[in-house]
């Protein structure tokens, strides 16, 4: 993990050009794209040597979380009730948190996107809009009936973002998983937090055998159900992918992978003991608010979260793609790819 701390001034410059970009429309709109890239090169200017070794660090692949702090907090205090999802969308604090996680995005030379299959939403309002968690919603659905996905209140078992086909580079008919995501918050009232298992650690306790199982195309997993319809659950894939230069990418969900039917014997001992390694490692908590960000390096780390207490905690979320993922562009500004 490494932490990346605004000096006041720094974080009045980002907070300024956010708004700016806000204005224009946030990073959904055309336009934007270019002007948040151009802001972000000049914030790269105002870091110092150890800043920038840090926002590097993330940009080359080698960071599992970067933490940011000390940036201006935004909007005003916690409402009685929460708002309606569709307000949320077209809220403006919402759309200055998210024109910020894209500037530090772009400083992590990372670029913001949406997926045709995520409804070519580029920012996800995260939080309880469908049921599930401690205090209801109205018209609460049955728990057999919860959706499980951000927009639910439902406990999140590990995962890494979807989808699972590929990790670093576009297949005939996919693009990759997210090479980052990043999480604000709008309000978090009980400061829960959110929960990161850097993916190294369990690797190499498992041991090679075991790794060397978990790249083999003997996987299967269910999609989301938030996604658009009309797409199939995925068959015949693997966890973890190594690129020519020893570099790996890890994509496993706790709830929705499985081995395939007919995989060796070798595929369900090495799915049984990731899960029970991933259950026992080590996980770092970080309590979002709007001061504050996490980039999680979707490659190497999963995520997770308990059951959703207070309905009114609301995450705002951006996907990134670093330089060294290629995807299936299907319009660059804003950029939105094939899933």
């Amino acid at each position: 993990m490494a932490v990346l701390k605004w000096l006041p001034s720094q974080a009045e410059y980002l907070h300024q050009q956010a708004v700016r970009l806000a204005r224009a429309g946030g990073p959904q709109a055309a336009g934007v794209r270019e002007r948040a890239e151009a802001s972000a090169s000049a914030l790269r200017e105002l870091l110092d040597p150890g800043q920038r070794a840090v926002v590097d660090g993330y940009a080359s692949n080698r960071t599992t979380l970067l933490v940011v702090e000390g940036m201006r907090e935004v909007g005003e205090g916690v409402p009685e009730t929460r708002p309606s999802l569709e307000s949320l969308k077209v809220d403006f604090d919402c759309q200055v948190l998210a024109s910020r996680s894209q500037l530090l995005l772009n400083l992590c030379d990372n670029r913001a996107f949406a997926y045709d299959l995520d409804y070519n939403e580029m920012v996800r309002i995260v939080g309880n809009f469908k049921g599930g968690g401690q205090h209801k919603i109205p018209e609460e659905p049955a728990p057999e009936d919860v959706e499980l996905s951000s927009h639910s209140g439902l406990a999140l078992g590990a995962h890494t973002e979807p989808p699972y086909y590929c990790s670093f580079h576009a297949t005939q008919r996919r693009s990759p998983a997210p090479s980052t995501l990043i999480l604000t918050a709008r309000w978090n009232p009980l400061q829960e937090p959110t929960q990161v298992i850097p993916v190294t650690p369990v690797l190499e306790a498992l041991g090679e055998p075991v790794v060397d199982a978990l790249t083999r195309k003997h996987y299967q997993f269910t999609r989301p159900d938030s996604y658009v319809p009309g797409d199939e659950d995925g068959r015949d894939v693997s966890i973890v992918d190594y690129n020519p230069h020893g570099d790996y990418a890890f994509r496993f969900s706790a709830y929705r992978f499985s081995a395939c039917a007919g995989a060796p014997e070798t595929a369900h001992r090495a799915l049984a003991a990731l899960q029970a390694g991933i259950a026992n490692a080590e996980r770092l908590q970080v309590t979002l608010d709007s001061s504050k960000a996490i980039l999680i390096n979707n490659t190497k780390a999963l995520h997770c979260r308990d059951i959703i207490k207070d309905n009114r905690r609301i995450l705002v979320r951006l996907f990134g793609y670093n330089r060294f993922s290629t995807a299936i562009v299907q319009s660059t500004d804003p950029m939105l790819v094939q899933g």
